[in-house]
C-alpha cells in the first residue's frame, strides 16, 4: 500500500474534532471532520493507506469497505490539491 506524506510547508491545526489545513503560496485552506484528521495525523506519523484503514477500524464503527474508501478518498483529494504527494 502506498504511503502518502502532506508536503513541506502545509501548516496544520488541530481544532477540536477538526483540523485546517493551509497551502500557503495559495492561501486556500480545508476544513476536514474528525475522521479527516485522524487520516492526516495518521499520514504525519508515517503510517500507509492499510494501517490507516486500520486505525478506522478500531476507532470507528464502520466497515472495513467503508474505511478503505473514505481512506482512499481522503487521500487522493489531498493529492490532487497539492497537499501530499504519495512515496
Amino acid at each position: 500500500m502506498a504511503q502518502i506524506q502532506i508536503k513541506p510547508g502545509v501548516l496544520l491545526q488541530r481544532v477540536a474534532d477538526e483540523m485546517v489545513l493551509l497551502e500557503p503560496a495559495s492561501g486556500e485552506y480545508f476544513t476536514l471532520n474528525e475522521v479527516g484528521a485522524l487520516i492526516v495525523e495518521e499520514c504525519q506519523s508515517g503510517h500507509d493507506e492499510a494501517k490507516i484503514t486500520q486505525t478506522l477500524l478500531e476507532t470507528y464503527e464502520v466497515s472495513a469497505e467503508q474505511a478503505k474508501i473514505d481512506t482512499e478518498s481522503l487521500l487522493e483529494q489531498l493529492v490532487e490539491q497539492g497537499l501530499a504527494a504519495r512515496l
